[in-house]
Formats: C-alpha cells, structure tokens, sequence
C-alpha cells in the first residue's frame, strides 16, 4: 500500500532523481537504481547494516516474526537467535527498548522547549529503531516519519507501532544518504545515532538538507570519555582504548563484535561547527526514573558547581546536539 505524502517527499538518495514505483518497489527515473520493499518497508540503502549482512538479516527475520508473534516475542526471539551478542547484555538492551517511548517524550520536550516553534508539522525520526520516539511524536506532529539502517528494528517497530494503534510509515536507509527532497522536514530528532554511522559529517549534511527553512534538529549521543561503563558494551573505561583495540577488546571480553565509534566533546565540536552546538544535558525530575532519580539531582549539583564544571563536560555520560536553520 503506497502513501500519497510519503512518496511525494521520496528522492533516489544516491542522485536525488525523481522515483517510479515499479514491481512492487521504486526505480529512480534518472540513475535507474532500483530499490525494493520488504516486509512493506521500502528499502533505499546504499550501503549495508555494518553488523549483517542483506541475505542474513532476512533469514532472521523469517525466523523472529511469526505471524501472531507480538513485538515482545519478537524481541525476546530475535535475541535467542543473536549468540554473537552477549547474554549479560540483552536484559538491558531491551529495557532500553522499552523505555523508548518515555525517552523520546523527554527529547522531543527538550526540542519545543529550545525551538518554542517547533512543535508540530513534519518530524523526522532519524534512527527511529523500533519506534519508541515515532510513537512519542505521533502524538503531537502531523507527519511522522521514521528511518533506520536495520530492517529488522523496523519489522519489529511495525508490530510495536501497531499495538500502539499509532500510523507512522517506516523507511530503511542510511542515516548518510536519506531518500528525502530538501526542505521536507520541520524536525529531525535523533537519540544515540551518530556513533553508529560512518560518517557523522554526511549524517549532519543529510538533516540539514531535508530540514526546513526554521526548522530543528535535536541529537543525543554517548560520551567516548565518560566516566561511567561504554554503553554497548558496559565495560568502564572502554573509550580511553585507542580505537584500533576496541573490536579486538570487546570480542575477547564481551565475545561481541564492535561497531560503535563514540565521539568525545572535542570531535563532536568540531563535526557540528557553524551549524549546531554541542551541550551537556538536562533532565527533568523524574524523568529518568525513580531509581535514577538521586542520580538525577547529584548530576544536576554536580553540574552547576563551578569548580567541577571543566571536569564534568569533558568525562559526562552523554551530550546533546542541537542546532536550527536559518
């Protein structure tokens, strides 16, 4: 089933061409590359997920989305069937997937309070996962569109968004290359994204372009310098090993392949400079939990105290990235 606005705003993202649907897909009018849609999910990568390949991630998803299959089963059967993670680590990484719905609530409260016009019209979920922020935005923009590298977080995200009753179309591409015409966008939001791409500057050229003229972007990312656990792969000081180690380090320790390429405040700067800026980040009570709720406020402190302050934006968890265009 095709969406009229959707493909009134899709582009080949390899030369920008005009695209006609053909065969149950797209072919671009102008390069002739072809794009298919799987799952009902149109496919626009040009480069593939760094950690499976196009033919692998099809036979797991065969296997973890039986018909009837609910988005919990299904993430409980995608990760039986994933050994190259490590169990120790699932537990957390679907709870992160759970708590992806109230994340994106405080991001997106985070974005109208930054950018007090912004706050309805089209958003981009740029990473979207299995659409925990979608689902958060769908509520308060018109027009939601989410997109991720990995077809099998969005085959997932479509049963989650379905259990939610909540309409948003998925699309899967790279974070580089986004299908989309200039300007089609009056918000992109991206939470813990750009350490997962190849290039962070094409990432940043990419949300440009398809944002509106006034319109916002709202990034979160991990910290390569924090002072607590990488969070992929939750060993402390993992991000002060030279970058050459950090595959080899982590399938000895974690027995996991590492992809990840976490930034520090410094590189982050200097990605974003002259179009957005790089902050430490707020949280609003009770936002991240009862259970972190101390945390919260020790951070908060911490924070403000002048003689801390150099130390803490250089070794914090996380940092936001925000920025608008003119």
């Amino acid at each position: 089933m095709t969406i009229p606005w959707l493909d009134a705003i899709l582009v080949c993202p390899a030369c920008r061409g005009e695209l006609a649907g053909r065969g149950g897909g797209y072919a671009c009018e102008v390069c002739a590359r072809a794009y298919p849609v799987r799952y009902g999910i149109p496919d626009f990568r040009l480069q593939p997920d760094p950690y499976i390949s196009v033919d692998d991630e099809i036979r797991k998803i065969e296997a973890f989305a039986a018909p009837g299959r609910s988005f919990a089963d299904m993430v409980r059967a995608y990760y039986v069937l994933t050994p190259e993670s490590p169990p120790e680590l699932h537990s957390r990484y679907i709870a992160a997937m759970a708590a992806a719905v109230m994340r994106g609530d405080g991001i997106l409260r985070k974005l109208r309070a930054e950018y007090p016009g912004i706050g309805s019209g089209d958003l981009l979920d740029l990473g979207c996962g299995t659409g925990g922020m979608s689902i958060a935005a769908s509520g308060e923009f018109d027009r939601v569109v989410g997109v991720d590298i990995a077809l099998r977080w969005l085959v997932m995200g479509q049963q989650r968004l379905k259990e939610d009753t909540v309409d948003v179309p998925l699309v899967c591409a790279n974070a580089e290359a986004l299908p989309f015409r200039p300007g089609a966008f009056d918000a992109v939001v991206a939470d813990a994204v750009i350490e997962h791409v190849r290039s962070p500057g094409m990432m940043r050229d990419e949300t440009v372009r398809v944002l509106r003229r006034g319109g916002a972007f709202f990034f979160t990312t991990n910290n390569r310098y924090s002072i607590l656990p990488e969070p992929h792969v939750r060993l402390l000081g993992f991000g002060l090993l030279p970058r050459a180690w950090m595959e080899t380090v982590a399938r000895r320790v974690r027995r996991t392949p590492y992809k990840a390429r976490l930034l520090s405040r410094g590189e982050l700067a200097a990605v974003f400079r002259g179009v957005g800026r790089v902050v430490l980040p707020w949280f609003e009570a009770g936002e991240l939990g009862d259970r972190n709720e101390q945390l919260r406020r020790s951070w908060e402190r911490m924070s403000s105290y002048a003689p801390f302050r150099f130390l803490v934006r250089n070794v914090v968890p996380q940092y936001f990235i925000l920025g608008k265009r003119a």
